[in-house]
């Protein structure tokens, strides 16, 4: 039923904090945050946490009007908040979420959810969980909402929105629900049974229905025409449709029909076309694939991959995969006497009165083969195995011609169509395959014909690729240091930056590979007549064969990085005819913002702040944009500029309620570490600062961190390394960079995390005895490593470490089911060679190898299903830890992968953290688990307890 008091609606014209008057603010009145104006500010505590605000994706209005903001809050009361742009009007939608605008910006809708405690109450009267549908009347303000809609789409020109339902429970054969186009104006609404898809034509008011009933009766294709009212029937047929799909700004629709064939266990389908639906007499092909000459023997079109329209509506494209005939049967064979049958049977009992045919030893085993050779070890080929099953080749249908073309093969396996569906890029890796079992990924790449599917090498060993360029005329790639196009009417290969006078290499990405990747590639000018590229700061402009390069920025001079700003994602190519925005950052100062070019001139920083600035969109038909800006002690907040972005205005205004806490705030520091190498470290300041006294200190550690200076940190208990909770805890917060030397990951960071404490504690304010280290995986490991190596740290924890070296290369990584030994190689391990290859640095590396130096009390946390770290990695530093006697905890989360997702786990974890360095870091009691540990059976009945068990 339709409901009409959905939403809160404020038309405010005061400060924007005013409209925050839901839940989680009523909590906030009441949870004993409320002060008197001349009391001191406090840090926020752990019964605060629940009201704070992230800030989610935002929609502009294709007029720029309206800004529609997801909310998410600690305490998972979340909404939509849909703000004017021009004005401090706010409509606030609570657990609101996915917004659309319709094309007009006079509607808007979303989908509407439940709190937690709704959840539960229906799980437990195990009654389905649906969504509602909320759509708001932009002119009015009105809001309507309609239970139980699992997907909605608006129509071209705004005035319709079609809503499907969810399907009835209980088991069906068919997939079709009911569906309801509304007239927006009207609010009449048009109701459609046993639709299975609908979707509404690209640049028209036609919408498409797949019908798909029960029985099959009535199944087909159908258009309805909202603006007439009318519904014609395109295909009626029994069977089974799917893969309806327009072809962009046209009338032409194209679908999937299923062909059941009881000689196959598996199913083909005939593809369906109509061009010119908008006319009287639509043209209609068909193509059927047990008819179609020249089409493969026991070979099926498969529905999974989906069908593709060519531009000029000409060409479809589809894919297609061998069959599987069913296993025959001898059925009517046996002709035995009951007389005979009988004296067969006892023949065939054993000495224990069983048959043959029940014998266990018929049974088939349980029994995996994994061989050397495997390319894909078997836990990366289960994994995949329903990818792997559904692999297919790309195939041409041309509906004039005719004429069917497989494009793909067994040596193309992978085919990628270029601009204009003239030709194709094939792909290759079969060559490569004993390579990349433990190396870099190579393909050779392949030209493919459309027309004829005749296909040419054009390279081989290509690893870095960036595809068709925009008017498909180019293929680009990165090899040997540089940039490569191919010409793909000639075959012709250039090396396009070889004398460009600077390196497109990204020395960052300090790992052990032959071939280091580039810093990256914006796009494609009109025309293929350029393209963008990057070096370390600056952005070129180069032609496809080499014979200009222009610097269009300079940001080299001043260590600024500038990016090309993509605001349509649909775009063909970059237009330099019009100003385009780029993203820039200071590399040392770590300061954001957006610069704008305009061809000949340099570029204008139009937005250049001491702050994180992101996401900077343009409204569909206005030059209107949105970005967002924020800092550690500043919640981010959505902004909107016109196109030079001059004195944008604030349109959110999230968290309101920080002012009312002491916070943190953040700075840079600089550093070398044991090599020379000067480093940066950002350093977040206790809540409760007080300028000559002396704090305790805990050390976040990765690789590189200090880009995130200005990232904002929202106190949650479900966060274990939480910025926000850490300095409201009284703690200095310092995140250093780390940089490494080949095969020496472990004491690269020590080269780095030991003087980056020593530069921190020359500020005065940190209190050496009283530092702690903490990090997670790959941060864990550099954690159990680094307390192994020095005794500057009072306390620390690890969550998920890898402990040693030598059994962790040994191991697979079960969440992709690949194997450790490449990531050790090639990637973030960086030890280039297998351990019998050089065993000293593995043993020297290895955090286990060095227990008997630990002296700091160490933490560490994992879960029994861990598929990143293996498990047994903190069993080995559990049982080395043991036999040491060392100060050491080891946490044990059952049925918890690489990080908690229960939220019991979460709260657990991130308490004992805070009891682990409160502690030892401020001298705070030792409870039980710290001090002593605790028996299995008293954990066991403090769980029955809190059970109620």
């Amino acid at each position: 039923m339709p409901h009409s008091s959905l939403a809160r609606i404020f038309f405010f014209t005061s400060s924007l904090s005013m409209v925050l008057a839901g839940p989680a603010q009523a909590q906030a009145q009441t949870n004993g945050t409320a002060r008197r104006a001349d009391d001191p500010l406090t840090p926020v505590k752990p019964a605060d946490y629940g009201q704070f605000e992230r800030l989610g994706r935002a929609n502009l209005s294709p007029d720029g009007r309206w800004l529609a903001v997801s909310i998410s809050r600690v305490n998972e009361e979340n909404e939509l908040r849909i703000h004017r742009t021009d004005s401090d009007s706010v409509v606030v939608i609570p657990y609101g979420s996915i917004a659309s605008f319709s094309n007009d910006s006079r509607w808007l809708a979303y989908q509407i959810g439940m709190s937690e405690e709704d959840r539960k109450a229906l799980q437990k009267q195990e009654k389905p969980l649906r969504q509602r549908l909320g759509f708001l009347n932009l002119t009015t303000g009105d809001t309507t909402s309609i239970d139980a809609v699992s997907s909605f789409q608006f129509s071209n020109n705004g005035a319709y929105l079609a809503m499907g339902r969810y399907a009835p429970k209980g088991e069906r054969e068919s997939t079709g629900t009911d569906i309801v186009v509304r007239t927006l104006a009207t609010g009449e609404d048009m109701n459609f049974g046993n639709v299975a898809q609908f979707q509404w034509q690209d640049e028209g008011d036609l919408l498409a229905l797949i019908v798909d009933a029960e029985g099959q009766v009535g199944n087909g294709v159908q258009i309805f025409d909202p603006s007439a009212g009318t519904l014609r029937s395109l295909e009626s047929k029994q069977a089974r449709f799917s893969g309806l799909i327009w072809r962009d700004a046209s009338d032409d629709l194209a679908v999937l029909r299923m062909l059941p064939d009881s000689g196959y266990e598996d199913t083909t389908h005939v593809v369906v076309a109509w061009r010119d639906l908008e006319k009287r007499n639509p043209r209609r092909f068909e193509f059927d694939p047990t008819v179609f000459d020249g089409f493969p023997e026991n070979t099926r079109v498969v529905d999974y991959r989906g069908l593709r329209w060519s531009e000029d509506g000409r060409t479809l494209f589809f894919g297609i995969k061998e069959r599987r005939q069913k296993e025959e049967t001898e059925a009517g064979a046996d002709s035995t006497t009951a007389g005979e049958e009988e004296e067969k049977d006892e023949e065939d009992e054993d000495e224990d009165g069983k048959e043959d045919g029940n014998d266990e030893e018929d049974e088939p085993a349980g029994v995996e083969v994994w061989h050397a050779k495997d390319v894909d070890i078997i836990p990366e080929q289960k994994l995949f195995a329903e990818r792997d099953r559904a692999e297919n080749y790309l195939s041409a249908w041309h509906l004039d011609a005719g004429r069917f073309v497989q494009l793909g093969n067994e040596l193309t396996e992978t085919v990628t169509l270029v601009e204009g569906e003239r030709l194709a890029i094939g792909i290759d890796q079969t060559p490569h395959e004993r390579t990349r079992m433990f190396g870099p990924r190579y393909r050779d790449v392949y030209r493919i014909d459309v027309a004829t599917g005749e296909r040419e090498r054009l390279h081989e060993r290509v690893e870095f690729s960036y595809g068709t360029s925009g008017g498909g005329r180019y293929y680009l790639y990165f090899q040997s240091d540089n940039f490569w196009t191919i010409d793909l009417e000639s075959g012709k290969r250039t090396n396009i930056t070889e004398d460009v006078p600077t390196s497109f290499v990204n020395t960052d990405r300090d790992i052990t590979v032959e071939q280091k990747p580039p810093w990256g590639f914006g796009g494609w000018t009109k025309n293929d007549r350029s393209l963008f590229l990057y070096d370390r700061y600056d952005v070129w402009e180069i032609r496809p064969d080499g014979s200009e390069a222009h610097r269009l920025t300079r940001g080299a001079e001043d260590s600024v990085r500038y990016r090309y700003q993509r605001l349509d994602f649909d775009e063909d190519y970059i237009d330099t005819a019009k100003p385009i925005f780029l993203s820039i950052y200071g590399d040392w100062t770590k300061k954001n913002g957006y610069a704008r070019l305009r061809r000949g001139q340099p570029p204008e920083q139009v937005l250049w702040m001491d702050a994180a600035v992101r996401r900077l969109q343009k409204a569909d038909s206005a030059d209107v944009y949105s970005f967002t800006t924020g800092r550690f002690d500043d919640s981010p907040d959505y902004f909107v500029a016109g196109p030079t972005l001059a004195n944008p205005r604030q349109v959110t205004k999230t968290n309101p309620f920080q002012k009312d806490f002491a916070w943190s705030r953040s700075e840079l520091i600089e550093f070398e570490n044991a090599w020379g190498v000067k480093l940066q470290a950002i350093l977040r300041y206790p809540a409760n600062y007080e300028p000559g006294e002396k704090y305790p200190m805990i050390v976040y550690i990765y690789e590189r961190l200090s880009a995130g200076l200005h990232r904002h940190s929202v106190p949650s208990e479900r966060s274990a390394y939480n910025d926000a909770v850490f300095t409201a805890e009284g703690y200095f917060v310092l995140r250093p960079d780390i940089v490494y030397r080949d095969r020496e990951p472990g004491l690269s960071a020590v080269a780095a995390i030991v003087p980056a404490v020593e530069a921190a504690v020359e500020t005065g304010m940190i209190d050496l005895e009283r530092v702690g280290l903490v990090g997670h995986s790959w941060g864990g490991y550099q954690t159990a490593f680094t307390v192994t190596q020095t005794d500057v740290f009072a306390a620390a924890v690890a969550g998920a470490p890898l402990t040693n070296l030598f059994s962790m290369y040994l191991s697979i990584y079960w969440n992709s089911g690949g194997t450790d030994a490449r990531i050790f190689e090639i990637s973030q391990g960086r030890m280039e060679v297998p351990f019998w290859e050089d065993v000293e640095a593995y043993r020297a590396n290895s955090p286990v190898f060095h227990i008997d130096n630990m002296n700091t009390p160490l933490l560490v946390a994992f879960g029994t299903e861990d598929g990143a770290v293996d498990f047994n990695q903190g069993v080995e530093f559990y049982n080395a830890a043991r036999r040491a006697n060392k100060d050491f905890v080891l946490l044990v989360y059952e049925g918890e992968n690489h990080s908690n997702s229960k939220k019991p786990n979460q709260l657990d974890y991130h308490r004992r953290i805070i009891q682990w360095f409160g502690h030892y870091l401020k001298g705070d009691p030792a409870p039980q688990w710290i001090s002593e540990g605790v028996p299995y059976l008293e954990q066991e009945r403090a769980l029955k307890k809190k059970n109620g068990s």
